[in-house]
């Protein structure tokens, strides 16, 4: 199997179809259908505690085991006041939606226009770093013909130097947007920063490494990895950047492809996949896939994976210092999204 084969889809179906097919049946008292509980117990480990706190309209949050050091599995399950269809249609509208309280982010138009990306900019702490960037040794992940170009192009004594450098990276960001929309996969980057990492080579050894890679390949799969060539009617989907500040992280630059979708099999739920394409810092690979499931009443369970390959994580102690702060995000999204959905 190529790598291109793995990316999304065995996950998409292993987790994310299987949460879904399981919440098909009508719900009925208390907690959610016994199939989606055999799931949550005995696929993630949630255990008789946890599984009465999500009903109470706690956030369960959870890293799951990896078998590869780099990369780190989170999930995380709520319960939202607000049905699947109301849901889906406030995430539909994607310029609130994607918006966050630490995020700077644009919506790329078809095709991508200059207005799309006018308010990314370069960090000042980045832009002493890339004056320093060479291939195999940059602080920065990028491709060496960006790390070249800036070196040739950019005046840095010059006092506006983080002004041309921002105006590359808006160009830049363009320029990506409409490769992929273009070639897909094969236009996804190749990091330079410590050696050749290409993106989309980093999305299969990530996935292969998933333990829950089995089954047919889904059609939201087939379509992220067929992309543009393959089509899927119904779905609505966005290419957008965002610019990230975390506490005690470097801001984080990123372009993703978002595609949300109810598969014709599952019409109880709805998925959300979101890809990235690039990172400036971290990741080499990483996804986010949200399940919208139907639940008694005027809710819904949100069920969250967010899967990261990183570059390293130097030390054990390190490690668990990142791997708690985004803990501590996925937590505080969901929290957000209970609180927003509240009538």
């Amino acid at each position: 199997m190529t790598h291109k084969s793995l990316i999304f889809s065995p996950m998409i179906t292993r987790l994310l179809l299987g949460i879904a097919l399981a919440a098909q049946a009508p719900v009925q008292g208390q907690g959610p259908p016994p199939k989606l509980t055999a799931f949550l117990r005995q696929r993630i480990g949630l255990d008789s505690v946890q599984l009465a706190a999500i009903e109470r309209g706690e956030t369960v949050v959870k890293e799951l085991k990896t078998s590869n050091g780099r990369d780190v599995a989170l999930f995380g399950i709520a319960v939202v006041d607000m049905s699947r269809q109301a849901f889906v249609a406030r995430a539909a509208n994607f310029s609130s939606s994607l918006s966050a309280p630490t995020r700077r982010f644009g919506i790329f138009h078809d095709p991508a226009a200059a207005a799309d990306v006018a308010a990314a900019t370069m960090p000042a702490d980045d832009l002493d770093e890339m004056q320093k960037c060479r291939p195999g040794d940059c602080k920065i992940k990028m491709p060496a013909a960006d790390m070249q170009r800036l070196q040739s192009e950019v005046d840095w004594s010059s006092p506006n130097a983080q002004a041309q450098v921002s105006a590359y990276l808006r160009q830049r960001l363009v320029e990506y947007a409409g490769d992929y929309r273009a070639r897909g996969d094969s236009a996804l980057v190749v990091y330079d920063d410590k050696g050749a990492v290409h993106a989309s080579d980093a999305f299969g050894a990530l996935l292969a490494q998933s333990p829950y890679i089995y089954e047919e390949v889904s059609s939201l799969g087939q379509y992220l990895a067929g992309y543009p060539r393959a089509s899927l009617d119904g779905a609505r989907e966005v290419l957008y950047w965002k610019q990230d500040s975390l506490p005690g992280m470097r801001p984080l630059l990123s372009v993703d492809h978002l595609v949300l979708y109810t598969p014709p099999e599952t019409p109880g739920a709805t998925l959300i996949a979101d890809k990235q394409l690039y990172a400036s810092h971290y990741f080499e690979a990483a996804f986010y896939i949200t399940a919208v499931v139907e639940r008694s009443g005027s809710s819904a369970y949100l069920v969250v994976l967010r899967r990261y390959r990183f570059d390293k994580l130097p030390g054990f102690v390190v490690r668990g210092k990142v791997v708690g702060k985004m803990r501590d995000q996925l937590r505080s999204e969901l929290d957000r999204q209970q609180e927003i959905s509240k009538p």
